[in-house]
């Protein structure tokens, strides 16, 4: 329980990178290949969008995880499948708190002009450096803008490069199908590439709890946010 409530910590400080969610984006399903743990472990996660709703599925550390976020109730929804179990914490605060650290953010945006198509989509290349690390970023053209994500790297921690990128992201037209992290030494530390771009509408029902699962009332997660924060 206390991984999965790690988790859910780390997603909401991710998801809610961007709250200036268009309800005109794209709609359908974009699967994702990550890497950069430090045991050299890879995960997928299928990153699914409607509207103002979107859902992540992961499997970390042998748990299955799926994450929904809603920008209209401002609130995130975790389901555990093992346990039939669901538990909802709203994300205003944390939207907030985490607009405001990315507004005094100092990190470098490089917009290179080249342009490279993957999976069928244009798009474009850009740089986001700090302190010595650079991330190149390749935002495709017509899948909306990125919500952000909970990264396992890192065995479930905040990945430091993982959360520039991201922060560096709002409020930016288009969607990361590649994301590569280097660090001062010009070393990959951190991989996120889409091997897969699935359009086409999707059922209310993958945005809500499932028959059958019960509703767990979840602890205070002020201690563990604020754990993450520092």
């Amino acid at each position: 329980m206390k991984f999965l409530l790690r988790l859910l910590a780390v997603s909401t400080l991710l998801l809610t990178a961007v709250s200036n969610y268009a309800a005109d984006t794209f709609e359908g399903k974009i699967s994702l290949a990550l890497s950069g743990d430090k045991k050299g472990r890879s995960q997928n996660m299928d990153y699914s969008i409607k509207g103002k709703k979107l859902r992540i599925d992961m499997n970390a550390e042998g748990n299955q995880i799926s994450t929904i976020m809603d920008m209209e109730k401002m609130e995130v929804l975790m389901l555990m499948p093992d346990q039939k179990m669901y538990m909802v914490h709203s994300i205003k605060k944390p939207a907030e708190q985490v607009a405001e650290k990315a507004a005094q953010s100092n990190v470098e945006i490089e917009v290179t002009g080249k342009t490279e198509t993957i999976l069928g989509y244009k798009c474009n290349q850009m740089l986001v450096k700090d302190k010595g690390t650079v991330t190149e970023c390749w935002l495709a053209e017509g899948l909306g803008s990125f919500q952000g994500m909970g990264s396992p790297a890192e065995g479930g921690k905040k990945s430091a490069n993982a959360a520039k990128w991201e922060e560096a992201l709002k409020g930016k037209e288009g969607f990361p199908l590649r994301v590569i992290s280097r660090n001062t030494k010009g070393k990959e530390v951190y991989k996120m590439e889409a091997t897969k771009v699935e359009p086409g509408s999707l059922p209310n029902s993958l945005f809500v709890p499932p028959e059958g699962y019960e509703k767990f009332q979840m602890p205070n997660l002020g201690g563990l946010l604020k754990g993450l924060g520092q």
